[in-house]
């Protein structure tokens, strides 16, 4: 026969009640700074490149097609970004310590 199933008493969360900070809503933010232009890529399929030839029939032939089409893609964004005037991303200084 069917057993009655087993009632599990709710768990209740104690939470520490946080004080809440009070935000005014009329403060006047900083100024902005200055938006800086943004770059072109150097070279937008350096990473294609990396990846070698692909692994199809025609390979080589196709990695040129490849690469106009991120290059395409490249200078259409670039000129989206500089068209809506986003800010350039801060400078990568990873790039001395790859080298």
């Amino acid at each position: 026969m069917n057993q009655p199933a087993k009632k599990r008493r709710p768990t209740r969360r104690t939470t520490a009640h946080r004080p809440t900070r009070t935000v005014n809503p009329w403060l006047v933010p900083a100024p902005l700074p200055d938006l800086e232009p943004m770059p072109a890529p150097d070279d937008a399929a350096a990473l294609l490149h990396s990846l070698g030839d692909p692994p199809l029939a025609g390979g080589r032939s196709l990695a040129s097609y490849f690469s106009a089409v991120v290059h395409r893609a490249a200078s259409v964004a670039t000129a989206l970004a500089l068209s809506t005037e986003l800010p350039a991303a801060p400078p990568d200084d990873r790039t001395s310590e790859l080298d």
